[in-house]
């Protein structure tokens, strides 16, 4: 059972990620921790994480975002939900709270980018059907496998409900990418697993996946390792992979090595063009690998923030 304590949050609501990825948006944060439970979420080494099954909900934040948006002289073009949790968990008042965010937004004329490994209801794909030209989508997954996606993402969406979600925002015309992330070699990275899933995503309209490999750190490196060797009998030794860091030596974890990885990843590219789909390798996660490019996570490409001032809004009406 998840238990969410409601907070008013204080401070700026729009604020910066030190994920170079993320360099060019402002960020929001509904929630401080997140009921879908990932074992393999970074957030759990976080000085403010809550512990596992209790979410902390900002509920005036689409107040402060109206007050924030309302103060500034220019506008931020896009903003993205979220870096430290998901915008779609599955708690009502999370929901709500997160609907009434990216509407406020949306009325204001900024655009919404959003991750998300949850389902997308129907009342935000009627939002969204409105403006799909200001909303960007990335649905993370990686598997067909219920049982592997219970074990790593106990309370996230179903395999079945992250291929409707795709569905219903492809046919609403947001543009909508498949987040293959994290992948965990010779598990979900074999072609038995990335043949049907490409083609399940090919089907329903995915032309551009992102990927990247997991990354285990500290705080959970040995739990998701015991979960993934009793689950399917994996039997990679993490302790000897090597340490990575993200790009500009912002945070890391254990990954396999660039060598394998490179070879893996560039599989993947070749059986995701069997499908029409093009592969973006996510280079703040592998700057040692050549081919790796701006993973799009927040949409398309966007000029750095200028921090001396507000960001600048384009003048769409």
């Amino acid at each position: 059972m998840v238990v969410v304590e409601r907070r008013q949050r204080k401070g700026p609501v729009l604020t910066p990620s030190s994920l170079p990825c993320l360099g060019a948006v402002p960020t929001i944060n509904i929630t401080e921790g997140c009921a879908h439970g990932c074992a393999y979420c970074y957030t759990q080494g976080y000085s403010g994480y809550p512990g596992a099954d209790h979410v902390v909900l900002f509920d005036n934040t689409a107040d402060l975002v109206r007050a924030e948006l309302s103060r500034k002289r220019r506008r931020p073009r896009r903003v993205y939900f979220s870096p430290s949790s998901d915008a779609f968990q599955p708690v009502p008042e999370v929901l709500d709270v997160t609907f009434d965010t990216m509407s406020a937004l949306l009325d204001r004329g900024v655009e919404v980018a959003f991750l998300t490994k949850g389902a997308v209801g129907d009342r935000f794909l009627t939002l969204f059907a409105a403006l799909p030209d200001r909303v960007f989508a990335q649905i993370g997954i990686t598997t067909q496998a219920e049982s592997l996606i219970r074990a790593l993402e106990p309370r996230a969406a179903s395999v079945a409900e992250r291929l409707r979600t795709i569905e219903g925002l492809t046919q609403t015309g947001v543009v909508t990418r498949a987040r293959l992330d994290p992948l965990v070699p010779d598990l979900t990275d074999i072609e038995e697993n990335l043949g049907p899933l490409l083609s399940a995503l090919s089907r329903r309209g995915i032309r551009s996946v992102s990927a990247s490999y997991l990354f285990l750190r500290p705080a959970f490196a040995r739990s998701v390792a015991e979960r993934l060797r009793a689950l399917a009998g994996w039997s990679h030794a993490t302790e000897h992979w090597p340490w990575c860091r993200f790009a500009d030596g912002v945070g890391g974890g254990r990954m396999i090595g660039p060598g394998p990885r490179r070879e893996r990843l560039g599989r993947l590219r070749d059986l995701a063009a069997e499908q029409d789909i093009d592969v973006h390798v996510c280079a703040c996660k592998n700057t040692d690998i050549d081919f790796a490019s701006n993973c799009r996570i927040a949409g398309p490409p966007l000029p750095p923030l200028r921090h001396d001032t507000a960001p600048l809004f384009d003048g769409h009406p």
